[in-house]
């Protein structure tokens, strides 16, 4: 499987759902984002939220305080 990485840390909301959704369209389907994020409500909500809504499964995984890594699979 294919993972392509964003690191968006230091952006903070809208910008961080609009680099994912600038980048996802530029990937395969059944291919992996993994987005390094260090903003919480982009982390633990918006994103995973805009991404469930258009049924793309997330997983949100805290790598340590204050940051997260989300791997969104495109289908």
């Amino acid at each position: 499987m294919v993972e392509h990485t964003i690191d968006i840390t230091g952006k903070i909301c809208p910008f961080c759902l609009l680099f994912v959704k600038k980048k996802l369209p530029k990937i395969a389907t059944g291919e992996i984002l993994v987005v390094i994020c260090d903003h919480p409500p982009a982390a633990i909500d918006t994103i995973p939220y805009a991404m469930k809504k258009v049924g793309y499964p997330v997983e949100t995984k805290k790598i340590k305080s204050g940051l997260w890594e989300l791997k969104i699979t495109k289908q």
